[in-house]
């Protein structure tokens, strides 16, 4: 006997520059719709405190008077900020809000590729760090001790994806996944009400491949993200620059072809996933032994045209599921790209 499909409630909702999605099972609980929508409401919300893109935002008003006075700003933007620089301070500057006019120079904010300068690189690199970003927590207000300048783009996302998750908790919301753009996951609770299984289970594709299905997460309660080059990157004399900036250096990051983190919250599991790349594998599976609250799955080029080899490191058992042949079926669920 074969059991049905699951079906869920889809409720979308586009913001931050892609779409958030909320899956639900239908009835359990009963107003579960209303709260997805007001869920939504607030990413849309936090969209207008937080985006660089929005004039009247509090990042927007921090970028254009941080560097003369103290600006007053929301506490999500106050958190979010205070979040950022303490994975700055763990990765060792591999994770950095402030590095967004190196991905500037490098053509990718406008999707035209160039190869910048030494002296261009150098300049901009005195203008990089998250050091230089002061925050007063009881007057919530933040400054710049230099000339920086923040982007929420590797961690505002997670951010927002938390608050939702709160709030869908709070209210009695049980089961439920919740994703912007497909990168960024949390899920909770389970996929299927009947039966066994728990977890939700997320599709890992190849990350050059996308009709390659290299195998599955389980997830439950946690979150994830997921950061690589696949589909932003440019080629100069035979050479590939990908739009993973290391802020250290000011050159794009190589080596894996994809970083998957799992861990309890969005914002980390996101900003992890940028800064362990830029890390570097060794660096990463180092960072997670000291850390178990830190899911990792790395995949790297294989030692033959279009085979890859998988790294993980703090996947409990039945976590990790790697496909039986290189292009089965879709596991199905929320799927990671």
């Amino acid at each position: 006997m074969h059991r049905r499909e699951p079906i869920w409630l889809e409720f979308t909702r586009r913001a931050m520059a892609c779409q958030f999605d909320v899956l639900l099972h239908p009835e359990r609980p009963e107003h579960g719709p209303e709260v997805a929508v007001e869920a939504l409401e607030l990413i849309e919300w936090l969209e207008r405190l937080l985006s660089i893109y929005i004039p009247t935002s509090d990042l927007s008003r921090l970028n254009a008077r941080g560097h003369e006075t103290w600006v007053d700003v929301s506490l999500p933007a106050l958190e979010m900020l205070e979040l950022g620089m303490q994975i700055h301070q763990q990765t060792a500057g591999c994770f950095d809000m402030t590095a967004a006019k190196l991905s500037e120079a490098w053509g990718f904010s406008s999707r035209r590729g160039r190869l910048p300068g030494e002296q261009e690189i150098a300049e901009l690199l005195s203008r990089v760090g998250s050091e230089q970003i002061e925050v007063d927590r009881q007057g919530r207000r933040v400054r710049f001790s230099g000339p920086v300048a923040v982007n929420p783009g590797g961690i505002g996302k997670g951010y927002a994806i938390d608050q939702a998750v709160s709030m869908l908790r709070n209210r009695g919301v049980e089961d439920f996944a919740i994703h912007g753009g497909k990168s960024s996951i949390s899920a909770y609770g389970k996929q299927l009400l009947e039966g066994s299984e728990s977890g939700w289970k997320i599709a890992v594709r190849h990350p050059e491949q996308s009709e390659r299905i290299l195998g599955t997460l389980v997830l439950r309660d946690r979150a994830l993200g997921t950061s690589g080059p696949a589909n932003q990157f440019f080629y100069f004399k035979g050479q590939r620059y990908g739009h993973i900036i290391d802020p250290r250096t000011g050159w794009p990051a190589r080596g894996a072809l994809s970083i998957t983190v799992l861990h309890p919250y969005a914002a980390w599991a996101d900003a992890l996933a940028t800064g362990l790349y830029v890390m570097g594998v060794q660096g990463a599976l180092e960072f997670c032994a000291a850390r178990p609250e830190v899911g990792f799955l790395a995949i790297l080029p294989g030692a033959r045209d279009g085979e890859v080899e998988i790294l993980t490191s703090n996947l409990e058992e039945g976590t990790w599921i790697p496909s039986l042949g290189t292009r089965p079926g879709d596991p199905g669920g929320v799927e990671s790209v």
